[in-house]
């Protein structure tokens, strides 16, 4: 067998191999490209709605997507950090001030996945690139505002069984909440007057 032979087998036995690699090569990165790429624009779509689902979802998700980006990484931790500081007990000043450095670091975390997914946007257009039509705004808050009920009726329901019951309504209200099971003693009554 002459040298040519030899390249012309080598050739015919790993062309095929190393052309089968550099396919799931480009694949794997097609496909973490376009993994990361959904997380960015669910982001994108719903920030200005961090009620959302889908918002949650994907700021669950960088950490997975973006497992490879120390930069995207850095701004989630940050931005976490900032997002769960405790508001309660916050004048209306301190909650601005607290949310608008909110949306300096997730802007700052957009900004670093938008780089991050080989995207040419600037971090003053995700600053100002945000859009909600009012009546969005307003079907969310609707939204927001119907769960409160809903809350507040189910306390009122739980009080008229516990006052159905033969409580009073002041042994009702000092009691919190959370404790719905009454003292044994209580039981007890209930159920000889039954």
């Amino acid at each position: 067998m002459t040298a040519s032979d030899w390249i012309t087998t080598l050739a015919i036995i790993i062309g095929p191999i190393v052309a089968v690699a550099i396919t799931l090569w480009i694949e794997t990165r097609r496909k973490s490209h376009d993994a990361k790429l959904t997380t960015l624009r669910a982001l994108l779509a719903s920030r200005d709605f961090p009620s959302d689902p889908s918002y949650q979802v994907a700021i669950t998700l960088v950490p997975v997507e973006f497992n490879g980006c120390p930069a995207v990484l850095t701004a989630h931790r940050e931005f976490l950090e900032t997002a769960n500081v405790d508001t309660q007990g916050m004048t209306d000043e301190q909650l601005k001030g607290a949310s608008d450095k909110t949306n300096v670091k997730l802007t700052r975390l957009l900004f670093e996945m938008a780089k991050a997914t080989d995207l040419n946007i600037r971090e003053t257009d995700i600053q100002t690139g945000a859009f909600g039509s009012r009546g969005f705004y307003e079907r969310d808050a609707l939204l927001q505002d119907s769960q409160r009920a809903m809350r507040d009726v189910a306390n009122i329901l739980w009080m008229q069984t516990r006052m159905l019951g033969g409580e009073t309504f002041d042994q009702v209200t000092s009691q919190p909440q959370g404790n719905t099971v009454p003292p044994k003693d209580k039981a007890k009554k209930i159920e000889k007057k039954k």
